[in-house]
């Protein structure tokens, strides 16, 4: 008896999990009776399933390691478009092409914390007879914290030639492998938390991907931004994250002028600012930076460049080497007078735990200026989840009032008082 449990424990497959999960609280009682509302479009059939019209699937920690048999899919739930498989057993991409291919309207996958670290140079054995345009279009594609390697994350994006969004923080990736091949269809790329430390490195994934436009590589080691190919490496780059990183000079800042048409960055918690106030940070970014339109997840006005210019050309007046931009912005503003005083006192971020399921996942620098919805888009980036997935609730640590849903998104942070030290939960849904 023993020994068939354990066999039943090893072998879980997609079938199983979904009944468990989806099933488990209907009585026998409530399976006798059938409430029958809304168009006749959505109404299941005779003998067909009653997840036959479910979009959005979430299957995730429930023990999965096998599709089961073919075809039980696609009998079950064949109108799936996002499907949540994270925190999974799944090990073998045979298993993961048998799941999708029976999903013919899939859009979203997530694959996060399954282990599947082996390296396939070709995925066309796994396919069998069937060529690889019977796989569905995968648009969203999150394999975070599964050690996949580069090359097998190459190798599939030959199958799944759809997809636009890839998600592979928490890998640990050392280096860029060469890859001979391009991905025009990648946009969007997360690769948070490597152990990259050079931007020769990270210079191979604009030649990879030379379509993307969005890359977040927060809290990571890498220590400089090299412009030398920047403009070749990164031609549609509009949005760069670099919050966490080891940057610590000027001449890395000043690198970011080197792509072509970045307008939106984010370089919060890095050694190089670690000495300024808040203000005097977001002000010395901006008035090096002239193409730079959103920075830290917030707009710049063009008052408060005037503003940070000006300030800029105070700070650097005394100098004796000041830097190239000191002279351009001389002879846009002219010579100033010397100021009094500057006020740079006005708290603009805040450090805060990010707490997800009631389990700590790290300890974060916000900017207190961007919008409810910006920090869900970045909580987003960080859990691996779409925002419909998940609500967001701030807690002020110094109170007994317990958390406040955070509903509204364009309500600015600093709104809610958020200060150091208090807390910023996530809830699934």
């Amino acid at each position: 008896m023993m020994e068939d449990s354990l066999a039943e424990k090893r072998r879980l497959s997609f079938k199983d999990a979904l009944l468990n999960k989806y099933s488990e609280d209907q009585s026998d009682e409530e399976l006798c009776f059938i409430h029958i509302t809304g168009s006749p479009k959505q109404k299941a059939s005779f003998g067909q399933s009653e997840h036959f019209h479910k979009r959005i699937i979430t299957l995730d920690d429930c023990g999965i390691n096998c599709a089961g048999p073919v075809g039980e899919i696609a009998s079950m739930c064949p109108n799936v478009e996002e499907l949540d498989l994270a925190k999974n057993d799944l090990s073998d991409f045979h298993e993961v092409f048998q799941i999708i291919r029976q999903l013919q309207k899939l859009e979203f996958l997530n694959l996060s914390e399954n282990f599947l670290p082996h390296k396939i140079a070709d995925f066309t054995p796994l396919l069998g007879e069937h060529p690889k345009e019977s796989l569905p279009s995968v648009k969203k594609l999150i394999l975070n914290n599964t050690a996949v390697p580069l090359e097998t994350v190459n190798s599939l994006l030959n199958c799944l030639s759809g997809v636009q969004d890839l998600y592979l923080s928490l890998n640990g990736y050392e280096c860029i492998p060469d890859c001979p091949e391009q991905y025009l269809n990648i946009k969007s790329l997360s690769i948070n938390k490597h152990a990259i430390t050079q931007w020769e490195e990270i210079g191979k994934i604009g030649f990879v991907f030379p379509g993307l436009v969005e890359l977040r590589m927060s809290e990571c080691p890498l220590e400089n931004i090299s412009p030398k190919e920047v403009p070749q490496q990164f031609p549609n780059l509009k949005a760069l994250n670099l919050n966490n990183t080891l940057l610590d000079t000027w001449e890395a800042i000043d690198a970011l002028k080197s792509f072509p048409i970045l307008t939106d960055v984010s370089v919060m918690g890095i050694p190089l600012l670690y000495q300024y106030t808040d203000q005097h940070k977001r002000q010395l970014l901006i008035a090096r930076l002239p193409n730079i339109q959103k920075l830290n997840k917030t707009k710049i006005s063009a008052e408060e460049r005037e503003d940070a210019e000006r300030f800029f050309i105070r700070h650097h007046m005394d100098d004796k080497s000041p830097p190239l931009r000191y002279l351009e912005l001389v002879g846009t503003h002219g010579m100033l007078d010397r100021l009094a005083e500057v006020n740079l006192k006005a708290k603009q971020t805040a450090t805060i735990s990010l707490i997800f399921d009631d389990q700590p996942v790290c300890e974060q620098e916000i900017n207190l200026m961007q919008s409810t919805t910006s920090l869900k888009k970045y909580v987003s980036e960080i859990i691996g989840i779409p925002p419909p997935g998940f609500k967001i609730l701030y807690k002020d640590v110094g109170l007994c009032f317990g958390l406040e849903e955070m509903k509204y998104g364009p309500k600015k942070l600093y709104r809610y008082k958020i200060k150091d030290g208090d807390e910023i939960h996530v809830w699934s849904r």
